[in-house]
């Protein structure tokens, strides 16, 4: 006889364990198996009977099963959680509407029209008048400065690229490991879910910034040099060069920079760079390099309500004359919704957007008067020309200095005002 281990024990069984008594021999008469006790209830009742295991047995069904209670504190701690958390909010939405009252917070920064794509940076500078007047960009090359761009991204599908270079890791194919790029390609060139502000442009990219965000000034001298001349015969280079490194990117010091885009200048190369991101106590007192170039136009930052962004850099107007004053003029800044590597979008904030959003604008300017690109003038003639009416046209705010502003500059670009001025 074995035992099988794991089998149910008598005591499992409900049976109380006895000692083992003589073994029957199987010849012999099976023992009388007794009828079942009528309390066992059959198996097609065992719903029933679990149900009337509470029963009183006066046979009027089963009877209810209580209802669990809780200690009343339970339900008095509740009910002061909902009074404490109503209070709370009530303080919440007090003090945010103090703080928007007394000027101190913007509700548009946190509910804005920035939610709905950023068309509102479009429309306020004139950018939407200008589109619908059939001015897109076509005909006009846009060369960027920055860590490359992501052709990859479907509001790309239609892009023009003329060419690029890889000043960094010396690739042969356009990418972009860092995503500023790719960004600032989306507020001038997008042309899907989003739309950039002159999306029929040609496009040259120079990738001078590394996957961290930086760049030497060697690297970024030699790319403004290849946007104006990309293939050294002096053919199909850039009309406008957008230098976009206004956020995590040292500041370049070096001459090299400084000469290369005076050297672009010269040629009637329009040259767009953001005045910095520096502003407020740590200011140093003027726009970043190369925007601090006398015929360079340098764009500062301004939020959904036309306000001067406390990160924009100051301007000087040391040893200046209109209408190169620094900065030129502002544009939206702020929480800007654009392009990002791999099909996707990211929201934006710094002069870099901004500088981004009126490389646009000029490009759809020199759409309307091709006479004003690059070499159908003598020098920069054709730069200065743009750059008055671009001081003209500006739309000023409430506070700011007339007719420059060392924040502000000559106010906020106004691009259908701009045309009006050409």
């Amino acid at each position: 006889m074995h035992l099988v281990r794991g089998s149910p024990r008598r005591e499992e069984l409900g049976g109380p364990l006895h000692e083992a008594g003589p073994v029957r021999d199987p010849a012999e008469s099976p023992l009388p198996v007794p009828d079942p006790p009528a309390s066992l209830a059959p198996a097609a009742s065992l719903e029933s009977h679990v149900l009337n295991v509470n029963s009183s047995g006066t046979g009027r069904g089963p009877s209810k099963i209580p209802r669990p209670t809780l200690p009343r504190e339970f339900y008095r701690g509740q009910a002061r959680a909902r009074r404490a958390a109503l209070l709370a909010a009530v303080l919440v939405v007090g003090a945010f509407a103090g703080l928007a009252a007394a000027g101190l917070v913007d509700p548009g920064t946190f509910f804005g029209p920035h939610v709905a794509r950023s068309d509102w940076a479009f429309a306020m500078t004139g950018a939407r008048d200008l589109n619908a007047r059939g001015l897109t960009g076509s005909g006009v090359t846009v060369c960027l400065v920055d860590s490359g761009i992501d052709l990859l991204h479907p509001d790309f599908a239609h892009l023009r690229l003329v060419a690029w270079k890889d000043f960094v890791n010396l690739r042969p194919d356009p990418y972009d490991d860092n995503g500023h790029g790719t960004a600032m390609a989306g507020l001038i060139v997008a042309n899907g879910s989003l739309h950039g502000v002159a999306p029929d442009v040609s496009l040259i990219v120079a990738k001078v910034i590394n996957s961290a965000g930086f760049g030497s000034s060697a690297a970024v001298a030699d790319g403004i040099r290849m946007c104006a001349d990309p293939f050294g015969d002096g053919t199909r280079g850039a009309d406008i060069i957008s230098v976009s490194l206004g956020s995590k990117a040292p500041l370049f010091v070096a001459t090299d920079v400084t000469v290369a885009a005076q050297w672009a200048l010269d040629r009637g190369v329009f040259l767009v760079g953001s005045a910095g991101n520096d502003g407020g106590m740590f200011d140093d007192g003027d726009v970043e390099n190369p925007a601090v170039v006398s015929l360079a136009i340098a764009v500062g930052a301004v939020d959904a309500s036309s306000r001067i962004a406390p990160f924009s850099s100051i301007g000087s107007s040391v040893n200046r004359t209109d209408p190169n004053l620094k900065p030129e003029v502002t544009a939206p800044g702020v929480q800007l919704i654009s392009t990002a590597p791999g099909a996707h979008y990211v929201t934006t904030t710094g002069t870099s957007g901004a500088t981004a959003v009126a490389t646009g604008i000029v490009a759809l300017l020199l759409q309307a008067h091709p006479e004003l690109r690059p070499g159908r003038s003598v020098g920069s003639a054709n730069v200065l020309t743009l750059k008055w009416a671009l001081a003209r046209s500006a739309s000023t705010v409430p506070g700011q200095a007339i007719p420059h502003d060392s924040y502000y500059g000559y106010g906020v670009i106004d691009g259908l005002r701009a045309l009006s001025y050409l």
